[in-house]
């Protein structure tokens, strides 16, 4: 799919993306990194990251080792998920937005794009 229908389609027809969050953040940490939104999800997620540790350690020492252990664990996978969700968002923006990155994405496998083809509800339109 090339970019002009990928942008047509994406405003038309549901689409399916398949984004590797690995591939992903490679691809953006080598060519968008001077980009002020990839600069600023790295920013929150560091701070996100750190508050995350704080709490950890606050946490051990204040409550029962397997409790904390516990909420500590869901922490920092709730942290990776939302990660991989604002990568693959911020990916798929910049695919939207520079032909060259939706064709270097496309080939490098971190973004793969199908046409949904299952039944999709109407859409409303404004």
């Amino acid at each position: 799919m090339s970019h002009g229908h990928f942008t047509v389609a994406y405003e038309t027809v549901p689409l399916g993306f398949l984004i590797s969050t690995p591939k992903s953040l490679r691809i953006l940490l080598v060519h968008k990194i001077r980009e002020t939104r990839f600069q600023w999800l790295l920013f929150n997620w560091a701070c996100t990251l750190l508050a995350l540790l704080g709490a950890g350690i606050c946490g051990f020492s204040s409550m029962p080792m397997l409790l904390a252990v516990g909420v500590v664990a869901e922490g920092i996978f709730l942290f990776f998920l939302v990660l991989c969700i604002d990568a693959g968002d911020l990916l798929l923006d910049f695919a939207l937005e520079d032909e060259r990155f939706f064709e270097l994405a496309t080939r490098c496998h971190a973004l793969s794009v199908f046409e949904d083809t299952e039944f999709a509800p109407p859409q409303l339109v404004n």
